[in-house]
């Protein structure tokens, strides 16, 4: 048999059938959308389209369809994925996979058939790890890219087929290029013809374009390793899992069905062609050139060295495809989603390795965070949500993580971590050695910490944190602290600008340097503080020019940001005053990084939460400052908000839509700093605050200055004497503005905020 014909037979035998990858594609989205495993794809998103082979490090099985799934989904192409040849037996899963674009690793010409598919516009999928990597390490003790290999029971080298394949693909275009130069039309004629092209100018086109490699990450979050539903079917029916299946079974069943983060990370190209040199390139074109061989021996040959008959060649060609390897390699393990877990597990391995049998929970809660903030100075790495939402990981230091929680779940499970009172102790488990095929769920903690253990800028973050005594740093500590409150804002901010928010969002005309938290810090301060605490639907700007005028007095100033505030009316309709609560405390605890004397200021509901907050002894608060503080209102149907509340409630969760009146028209007396709209259960929030509020009142033990508007049209009169019966008498200031209007502090109505200064000046004395 000829080779045209032998080529033809094989391309026939490989070829991709349209169909089945349609209805695999469809299959597909319907199965994620069933487990609600989430897929976050980020980094270089022009990558789908540009790119021609996308490489992949690989954890788990099914791992092997996403692939193809995503790039079909965002560029309509079809993909090569090579893969075992005893996947690829004659049987109804062995087609199916040839259909969906799967080529044995042993195919005749292997490397030819790909290779003509990429440059018809066709993406290759590739897996140089060439194994599953159950165990994350990917670093010998030498520090060397090297992997476990269970056939041979030792650590061996990545494969380097995808960069064999990638420079083979430059070099002849550069190829093609230069006998076009020289005017060799009957060759690229017979090559175009071959290789499927109308013309030789569309072959052209086709080597004008670089060969791009996509170094791409794939990380799970979080590793669970409980029972479920896959493992337990598939036991019901068969007695005695094999140990490996069972595994398997176990971590990719958790993994498909218990609400699992797969990010994909696409890293920045990797071109082919900047790998060979201009000398190189002449040696080669003028061997494709004189050569009489077809184009698919010209690929068989650059795939085996030997028959190339230059020695300089080989070494160069052996050369620039290991250093691409190891480039392709060096970024797809850098470009590893960062989680909180990997943070945590490899703080508590330090540890261990140094001899400890415990450690203090504070002390790690506060050297996760750290490291947290640390890591987020270096830009070049890549972050889930776990560490670039504030939500999530600064409750580390107050209250429950439930991020973390889900990593020590797993601890507890594996026996890795016992909880003994205000210690973690840890067990033998820890360090005891794990085979490769149960160390998924025998030390989830050790798959964490190998995942990140070669990148260098997460090493350098962890021995940072751990130099970093935040005890005696306070003032970087508390920058620490603040900086997070302007990442919160960002990320509600972001969180709101969805479609589906527009409406609304867009009759607001609150800015962004209106809407943000703000620290100010005097050159020389007085060691006091001031918190300023705004009301409800308005912004930190509220305060901003009372904050100015203590500034320029010495003190040191924080505009607190409450939740739901300053991004969008609907971030504020899934608020609670809890959540509000949180705000104020966050902005107290900065305020003790950098003064043991703190003030606080609020005007309307913004003067409940610091009513509230002062109640609590732990914070230490000097003095408290209340304006327009709301306990009874003008408006007499303010009490019917329950019932709507109540019923939105009811119809959301029967029907999904956000009930008869989520929100209602507000008309602010300062439209620049408050929302157009009012949330129906954000008014029902502050009504259960007044209520929580008042209770507590009894408890201060600071100086308390009230300011009241005389004729005020939201907050009845009756409001200051309600409050007054509740707030010890020998703690007791307050302080009648003549006005109709609600925003008195901020328009400094007969000079109110002079009487603010006055009363803190007193209590500094």
């Amino acid at each position: 048999m000829s080779n045209d014909s032998k080529d033809k037979n094989d391309s026939k035998q490989h070829q991709i059938n349209p169909t089945t990858y349609r209805w695999t594609y469809h299959a597909m989205k319907t199965l994620f959308k069933a487990f609600n495993l989430t897929i976050r794809t980020t980094g270089n998103k022009d990558a789908w389209q540009q790119g021609d082979i996308f490489l992949f490090n690989h954890f788990a099985r099914f791992e092997s369809f996403i692939p193809q799934y995503l790039i079909y989904e965002n560029t309509g192409h079809y993909s090569r994925s090579i893969a075992s040849k005893e996947l690829f037996t004659d049987n109804i899963f062995g087609r199916y996979l040839t259909e969906l674009g799967g080529i044995p690793n042993n195919a005749d010409a292997l490397m030819y058939h790909v290779s003509k598919d990429i440059l018809q516009q066709q993406k290759l999928v590739a897996f140089p790890e060439g194994g599953i990597v159950k165990d994350r390490r990917v670093l010998d003790n030498k520090g060397r890219y090297r992997i476990y290999s269970r056939s041979h029971n030792e650590r061996r080298k990545l494969h380097t087929g995808p960069a064999v394949i990638a420079l083979a693909i430059a070099i002849f275009k550069q190829a093609v290029r230069e006998i076009n130069h020289n005017k060799g039309d009957q060759l690229l004629s017979k090559w175009a013809s071959e290789l499927g092209f109308a013309d030789k100018q569309k072959l052209l086109n086709a080597c004008e374009k670089p060969t791009i490699i996509t170094p791409c990450n794939i990380t799970f979050y979080p590793l669970r390793i409980g029972e479920n539903a896959l493992k337990s079917s598939i036991q019901f029916f068969v007695d005695n899992l094999h140990t490996r299946i069972s595994e398997e079974l176990l971590i990719e069943g958790n993994l498909l069905l218990k609400d699992t983060d797969m990010d994909i990370y696409l890293g920045e190209p990797i071109i082919a062609e900047d790998y060979w040199t201009k000398v190189e390139s002449t040696i080669t074109t003028a061997f494709v050139k004189n050569s009489e061989l077809a184009l698919s021996d010209i690929f068989y040959k650059v795939q085996n060295d030997d028959s190339w008959n230059s020695f300089l060649f080989r070494l160069s060609y052996q050369r620039n495809t290991k250093k691409i390897r190891d480039d392709y390699m060096h970024a797809i393990y850098d470009n590893t989603t960062i989680n909180i877990a990997h943070v945590a597990a490899t703080l508590i391995l330090h540890f261990v390795d140094a001899g400890k049998t415990h450690i203090n929970k504070k002390k790690l809660h506060r050297l996760i965070y750290c490291s947290i903030k640390t890591l987020q100075n270096n830009q070049s790495l890549n972050f889930h949500r776990t560490l670039k939402n504030p939500s999530i990981y600064r409750n580390l230091l107050t209250t429950k993580s439930e991020a973390f929680n889900q990593f020590l779940r797993g601890a507890y499970k594996a026996n890795l971590l016992l909880s003994s009172g205000v210690y973690y102790n840890f067990t033998d488990n820890i360090t005891s050695k794990t085979d490769f095929d149960s160390i998924r769920y025998k030390n989830p903690m050790a798959v964490y910490a190998n995942e990140v253990s070669s990148i260098q800028g997460f090493k350098k973050a962890i021995n940072n944190s751990l130099a970093f005594k935040s005890n005696k740093k306070l003032i970087e500590f508390g920058q620490m602290l603040f900086d997070d409150e302007v990442r919160e804002y960002h990320w509600d901010l972001a969180k709101f600008k969805a479609n589906k928010y527009q409406e609304i969002n867009q009759q607001q005309a609150i800015s962004d340097q209106s809407a943000r938290p703000y620290l100010l810090l005097p050159k020389k301060h007085n060691n006091e503080c001031v918190v300023l605490i705004h009301g409800l639907l308005s912004s930190p700007a509220e305060l901003r020019t009372l904050g100015e005028k203590f500034y320029q007095l010495g003190y040191i100033v924080i505009g607190c940001r409450l939740k739901g505030h300053g991004t969008s009316p609907w971030d504020l309709h899934e608020r609670t005053w809890q959540d509000w609560q949180q705000s104020v405390r966050q902005s107290i605890e900065i305020a003790h990084c950098y003064s043991h004397t703190v003030h606080l200021i609020g005007f309307s509901s913004g003067s409940l939460l610091a009513l509230m907050t002062a109640a609590n002894r732990n914070f230490h608060i000097a003095s408290v400052t209340a304006c327009s503080t709301p306990v009874n209102f003008i408006d007499p149907q303010i009490q019917l908000v329950k019932v709507t509340a109540l019923t939105n409630k009811i119809i959301k969760k029967l029907s999904g839509s956000e009930g008869i009146m989520p929100f209602k028209d507000n008309a602010p007396e300062h439209p620049h700093i408050n929302y157009h709209h009012t949330p129906i259960a954000a008014i029902n929030q502050l009504l259960t605050l007044i209520k929580k509020t008042t209770v507590r009142l009894k408890k201060l033990r600071s100086p308390v200055l009230l300011i009241q508007g005389d004729n005020d049209p939201v907050v009845a009169p009756s409001s200051m004497a309600e409050l007054s019966k509740h707030i010890p008498h020998e703690l007791l200031s307050h302080h009648w503005v003549s006005s109709n209007r609600h925003g008195i502090l901020y328009e400094n109505t007969e000079n109110c905020q002079q009487k603010v200064i006055d009363f803190i000046l007193e209590q500094s004395k």
